[in-house]
């Protein structure tokens, strides 16, 4: 996430529009409270809705670790984070209603009667259709293979979406400091905006890469928005 500070009302809805972005091998966290306090970072592998989600099991825990935990019947908290635009952290309860061991240690969770979700962006983002490039030094060769060429999808004051089309296989980008090269509608001169890459979000074969933009880079980001036309403050 770009901005990590939420809004202080969380929203509450009865909708199942927000599992639109909840897709196979989304990484979900799930919290359990009783008997102990536990958490588990688990892997999705689907769900029916109204009915019921299917979680890989901990790969880290042995058939008979946590026995009193992982059962039938016990509550715990779901959650996990909806990239793209909105920026938000989704939660529900639920409890487990079955587990299997064949042919994969799975667990069947009840399917949500309501959902909480909290805004995690400061700054509400724009849908833009910008080209854009990232790389790892401020002043790359135009051979320089970690050059990435790419479209901002959107954007806000304090950072954005950038969308880079991948072959399969190809690995998620570190979090690190980045430079994102952006071209000014006026001049044509390439704007250089120092950054830093929060979060990845494979999508077939586009991989969306949150940015979050340095603090002190904010006045030559407002110039280059305005040449844009783009208002977002």
């Amino acid at each position: 996430m770009d901005v990590t500070k939420e809004k202080t009302t969380p929203q509450l809805a009865n909708k199942s529009p927000f599992f639109l972005d909840l897709l196979p091998g989304k990484l979900i966290d799930l919290q359990f409270s009783n008997p102990i306090s536990i958490r588990f970072k688990l892997t999705l592998v689907g769900y029916e809705t109204g009915k019921y989600l299917i979680l890989k099991c901990p790969a880290q825990v042995g058939k008979n670790d946590f026995k009193d935990v992982l059962v039938e019947g016990n509550g715990a908290i779901v959650r996990y984070i909806v990239e793209d635009q909105r920026g938000e952290c989704v939660a529900f309860t639920t409890n487990i209603i079955a587990l299997t061991v064949r042919p994969e240690r799975l667990m069947y969770l009840a399917y949500p009667k309501n959902i909480e979700s909290r805004q995690l962006r400061e700054a509400s983002r724009l849908q833009t259709h910008i080209p854009a490039k990232i790389s790892v030094t401020e002043n790359p060769s135009d051979d320089d293979k970690t050059l990435l060429h790419g479209l901002i999808i959107d954007i806000s004051p304090t950072g954005c979406r950038f969308a880079i089309h991948v072959k399969t296989g190809f690995l998620a980008l570190k979090r690190r400091q980045v430079f994102v090269h952006i071209l000014s509608p006026q001049d044509s001169s390439t704007q250089v905006i120092r950054a830093y890459i929060r979060n990845n979000q494979m999508k077939g074969d586009r991989l969306n890469v949150g940015i979050e933009f340095a603090e002190d880079e904010q006045y030559k980001l407002h110039k280059l928005l305005e040449a844009y036309a783009i208002d977002i403050d």
